[in-house]
């Protein structure tokens, strides 16, 4: 590499380096007034924030009004409809400030902002012995929702993915951590997942986001989306039973987070029919949960992409075999 390409490329990593600076900068001063405002007032400044963004991202709420109409079949035209997108900004700005105010369950009762449903079954199979595989989305107050297991003594370990905005990594990484909540990245090795079972652990998996060309296609909202079939190869491999936890904002701004019985795993012909009908019946778990607050979800994300779903969408209508599980 020549002297002025070392240079230029030392002068955009100083660049980067000064702007993750600064955005780790801002984001710990909103923090500090977002954590000295009264309950209502935040919950007024996140909504504000949110209909601020309905209005201006105009681009993402063509997105979310298209992935919304396509997935509960409504017509672009609907009132109903309409009124959802504007509710799903509305969350959007409420989680933003709800991030911002989190460490406060540091030092506030975490039962006056959070209620427990089915507690006991996550207990029940931690007690087993062999960890448990958390099925999860980012419904409600995803964040809120693991904080609060840790914060009600389950030993938790997040399988995050990597933000390509390092600073905001960062400051979410350490408002993690800072519950005790052991985080992996999915780049990392499935080592640590699986000592993390061994130890009895509880490892949450999100499923509701694209993964890769690579991963598993099941139908979501009655379109094929790429998937992670981590969570049914882990379980065939551990015994470690999959446990659905959802959260979601209640009208009086109570989270509610239902913890569900363990999912029985089925047994297909081969190994990979196997995997591909577990990790079916997980999404199909997932759906029926967005489905009860769609208003609640992160529609704002791309779920539905890839130069795989126009093979796969063309491969499984020519296929007059292939029917859902």
């Amino acid at each position: 590499m020549s002297p002025l390409r070392l240079e230029s490329c030392y002068h955009a990593s100083v660049v980067q380096g000064e702007r993750e600076f600064l955005m780790l900068t801002l984001l710990r001063f909103l923090r500090m007034l977002a954590v000295r405002l009264p309950a209502r007032l935040a919950t007024r400044v996140g909504t504000a924030l949110g209909l601020v963004g309905y209005h201006v991202i105009r681009y993402r709420r063509s997105l979310i009004k298209e992935q919304m109409s396509r997935a509960l079949k409504m017509s672009p035209s609907d009132r109903e409809l309409k009124r959802l997108v504007r509710a799903n900004f509305v969350h959007y700005g409420l989680l933003v400030v709800e991030f911002l105010r989190i460490r406060l369950l540091k030092t506030s009762p975490p039962e006056s902002t959070v209620q427990f449903e089915g507690e006991h079954h996550l207990r029940d199979a931690l007690a087993k012995g062999n960890g448990a595989l958390i099925l999860s989305a980012h419904l409600g107050n995803y964040d809120l929702s693991v904080v609060g297991l840790a914060l009600r003594g389950f030993p938790v370990m997040i399988v995050s993915k990597p933000l390509k905005l390092k600073a905001i990594e960062r400051f979410w990484m350490e408002e993690r951590s800072g519950f005790g909540l052991e985080i992996s990245l999915n780049h990392e090795s499935i080592r640590d997942i699986l000592k993390a079972l061994r130890d009895g652990k509880a490892v949450v998996f999100v499923l509701d986001q694209y993964a890769s060309s690579e991963q598993i296609w099941p139908e979501f909202f009655g379109r094929p989306a790429s998937t992670l079939s981590a969570p049914a190869i882990l379980t065939q491999r551990t015994g470690a039973p999959v446990i659905p936890i959802f959260t979601h904002r209640g009208t009086d701004g109570t989270h509610v987070i239902e913890i569900h019985k363990a999912l029985p795993f089925e047994e297909r012909g081969s190994r990979d029919q196997t995997i591909e009908h577990n990790t079916q019946r997980y999404t199909a778990v997932i759906e029926a949960a967005i489905r009860q607050y769609p208003e609640q979800w992160t529609w704002i994300h791309k779920r539905w992409k890839g130069p795989q779903l126009d093979r796969t969408l063309q491969k499984r209508s020519m296929d007059p075999t292939n029917t859902q599980d």
